[in-house]
């Protein structure tokens, strides 16, 4: 008996710790896209002159109708690969953010 309520009192804390890095992970993530967001409906000139020259661009084809912008990066050993989905003419419709913070 005492030793499950040893255990117990002992994994509190660890349960705890795992949902202070989940919301800090969570808040990062917000700030990412809150960022990101701002490039929707903007022409692509304004991402490059934010980013650089992207990785990898896929103009738009006329076909599938749309594009990419793709940035790769690394920070602190964990790579960022960001991409910027762009349409017929040359507008950002949308985002992804994958290990970015």
């Amino acid at each position: 008996m005492i030793k499950k309520i040893l255990i117990i009192i002992l994994l509190i804390p660890l349960v705890y710790g795992c949902q202070t890095v989940q919301d800090k992970t969570n808040s990062l993530v917000e700030k990412e896209e809150k960022y990101l967001e701002k490039f929707i409906h903007k022409k692509i000139e304004k991402v490059i002159k934010e980013f650089g020259e992207p990785t990898q661009y896929l103009p738009p084809d006329p076909e599938s109708g749309g594009g990419k912008l793709i940035y790769n990066s690394k920070k602190l050993g964990i790579k960022c690969v960001r991409t910027f989905e762009v349409d017929e003419s040359e507008r950002v419709v949308g985002f992804s953010s994958k290990g970015c913070f």
